[in-house]
């Protein structure tokens, strides 16, 4: 598997940052019991944002400071490389 760049990465640490503080603020109104089904939903959101990065959509986004792309290696699928990131993948 080839490596993520820095951009890449940081991108993918941002996304499973906002779904974890996304689900402990819904916890905090609801039961407690709704964590795995909070992780699922946001989870599908999140790989659906990666689906349309990858060429399934028209989404792209570019670091200014760096100029790179978050598809810039045409080779990883970042739906499939997302899972590794967040929580509520089976």
């Amino acid at each position: 598997m080839e490596k993520l760049n820095q951009f890449q990465k940081k991108f993918m640490e941002m996304l499973a940052e906002i779904q974890d503080t996304c689900v402990q603020i819904a916890l905090c109104q609801q039961k407690d019991c709704l964590e795995d089904m909070l992780y699922d939903v946001t989870a599908d959101v999140i790989i659906a944002i990666m689906e349309s990065i990858d060429g399934y959509g028209k989404l792209d986004f570019i670091c200014k400071n760096t100029g790179q792309t978050l598809k810039e290696n045409s080779s990883i699928e970042l739906h499939d490389i997302v899972c590794e990131y967040i929580k509520g993948v089976s």
